[in-house]
């Protein structure tokens, strides 16, 4: 199959499950034919054809892709994402249905991101939105930060119209709650403290979902996804046609809220811990344009760590391959492993094998804290080249490897911890940086950047020492802190 071939077929894989996504899947001549175009792609040799450099420094530790906790199936269906983080001043979407009317503020804010503040002073308070909701989806995931103030209580969650939940969590007083609705909503724990979020903010995320049984369950994790902090049934969770904000109590401040088919928390023991946005390895609400080149800027303004090459931050670009499975194939990685004694080590990931290539040793190389660092990944006709330049030093890395497969479709970043071989606690090994300037180039020239929409939250395993901030839109980026 040549070159020109393959990639009209990607072109048209990729359309072809854009409108598969549209139209739920309802079309069986639709689901066949792309069925038979991805077929082609994926068992084409041109589709990920690579060849890693023989001198490159090679680790034993491995960069697995993102991979779902559940069957990768219902997030490919997925078809919508909610986000609001009213970084705008604006209600984005929101409407008042009961008591005063919601307010975006600055006077208590999350990591600097404004705040919708819903207060009793009219009695109940109850927002609602229907904002590109798609209705009936059998996995629905969502986050929400939330700082109350004492004795306040506070609910978010899935409803039904536009005063009845179905699925929630919030605060009352100094506990999480979660439930199908208030009346039954029950104490999962304490709010916790010592955490990276702000003080006064609790982080909350749920999984939506019909588990094996055919019921309607919800995991809800707290300032974590290390472990599952509880599961809630609810019953009439598959009839959501939007989402709700509610204060019966007092005051609250919600933000860095989404809503979406995208699964956010995942857990999988002993799989490599990961925190950071975007879309890829099989988990999907929709594709990029099909692109040839990948940048970012990130910026490492401290860390402190007991052991080399286990913690480290990075940017993936996937192809038709690797935007639709999670698989080692077709998933290409740039990054630096945040190393002891002020050493940063640059390596990339050639899209075979998930295993890191060091463009110098494993112990990397000396870089002042507050160094920042130029990414790019691309591709060509006949090549793939990852790129990095420390712009602190001056040091330049680069390597081109042959490549005759398609373009990208997808991206994630993420700062990564590898538990195989880390001889102390995660909590240890501390970072404080950002990736921020995200852009892609587009196989027709355009520069795109990265919006908040697309670079949709994930949580792997992430312990509560770990905060990824927000996804800030007019910077194309968010902050990482491992304290």
């Amino acid at each position: 199959m040549s070159d020109l071939v393959l990639t009209s077929l990607t072109f048209y894989a990729a359309n072809c499950l854009t409108e598969l996504v549209m139209t739920r899947f309802r079309s069986n001549n639709l689901v066949i034919c792309c069925s038979i175009a991805l077929i082609l792609v994926f068992s084409s040799p041109l589709a990920v054809s690579t060849v890693v450099p023989a001198n490159s420094a090679a680790s034993t530790n491995v960069h697995s892709p993102l991979s779902p906790a559940v069957s990768a199936t219902p997030a490919l269906k997925g078809t919508f994402a909610f986000v609001s983080n009213f970084e705008s001043m604006t209600l984005e979407g929101w409407q008042s249905v009961q008591g005063a009317a919601p307010r975006v503020v600055t006077t208590v804010e999350y990591f600097g991101e404004p705040s919708l503040l819903s207060s009793t002073s009219q009695g109940k308070q109850i927002d609602y939105t229907q904002k590109s909701f798609v209705t009936g989806d059998a996995y629905v995931s969502f986050q929400v930060a939330i700082d109350a103030t004492p004795n306040s209580v506070a609910y978010f969650g899935l409803g039904s119209s536009e005063t009845q939940f179905v699925a929630l969590v919030g605060v009352k007083g100094d506990f999480v709650v979660a439930g199908s609705n208030p009346s039954s909503a029950s104490v999962i724990e304490p709010i916790p403290g010592g955490t990276a979020y702000p003080t006064g903010w609790v982080y909350l995320t749920a999984n939506v979902f019909k588990n094996s049984s055919g019921a309607f369950v919800m995991q809800v994790y707290v300032d974590q996804t290390e472990a599952i902090n509880s599961n809630v049934t609810v019953p009439q969770a598959q009839s959501y046609i939007g989402a709700l904000v509610e204060t019966t109590r007092g005051s609250a401040y919600f933000t860095d809220i989404v809503v979406s088919t995208y699964e956010i928390g995942i857990t999988i023991p002993g799989y490599n811990n990961m925190e950071g946005y975007g879309q890829g390895s099989a988990l999907n609400v929709k594709l990029l344009p099909s692109y040839v080149s990948l940048s970012a800027l990130m910026k490492v303004n401290s860390w402190s760590v007991p052991q080399n090459n286990i913690l480290s931050f990075q940017i993936n670009a996937m192809n038709s391959t690797g935007t639709l499975r999670s698989t080692c194939r077709g998933f290409f990685q740039l990054g630096v492993d945040i190393n002891k004694d002020g050493r940063l080590a640059p390596w990339y990931v050639p899209g075979v094998n998930c295993k890191p290539y060091y463009f110098t040793t494993l112990k990397g190389i000396s870089t002042p804290p507050g160094t920042l660092l130029n990414l790019t990944i691309s591709e060509a006709p006949t090549t793939l080249t990852f790129y990095i330049d420390d712009m602190n030093t001056s040091q330049v890395f680069t390597q081109a490897i042959a490549y005759n497969g398609n373009p990208f479709y997808s991206t994630y970043t993420q700062m990564e911890f590898q538990p195989c071989c880390a001889k102390y606690a995660i909590s240890d090994y501390q970072l404080e940086g950002s990736i921020f300037g995200m852009h892609i180039i587009t196989t027709t020239g355009q520069t795109e950047t990265l919006k908040a929409n697309y670079m949709l939250p994930f949580e792997l395993d992430a312990p509560p020492t770990w905060n990824l901030n927000y996804y800030v839109g007019s910077m194309s980026g968010y902050n990482e802190v491992s304290t």
